[in-house]
């Protein structure tokens, strides 16, 4: 699992380090990524998750996400 966003690598490594996450960001500044998955915005990238399998193969995409829930829901979704 990684996050991407458009800031740059030390602001992520600030952000990730502020919040404790257990993840990786990966830095997208040229939105390039971000426009293959259909995911760019203005500022920011749009909260979309993928669940990509071991082939990587994209097996279902969240266009949106309520950030309050949204791991208990893939969690469910993963397990069920």
């Amino acid at each position: 699992m990684f996050g991407i966003s458009y800031n740059n690598s030390e602001a992520l490594k600030k952000f990730k380090t502020k919040y404790n996450l257990p993840f990786n960001f990966l830095s997208d500044k040229h939105k390039e990524v971000a426009k293959r998955f259909g995911a760019n915005g203005m500022f920011t990238p749009k909260r979309m998750t993928f669940v990509i399998d071991e082939y990587g193969k994209i097996e279902k995409i969240y266009k949106k996400v309520n950030i309050n829930t949204h791991a208990e829901t893939i969690l469910k979704d993963l397990t069920s």
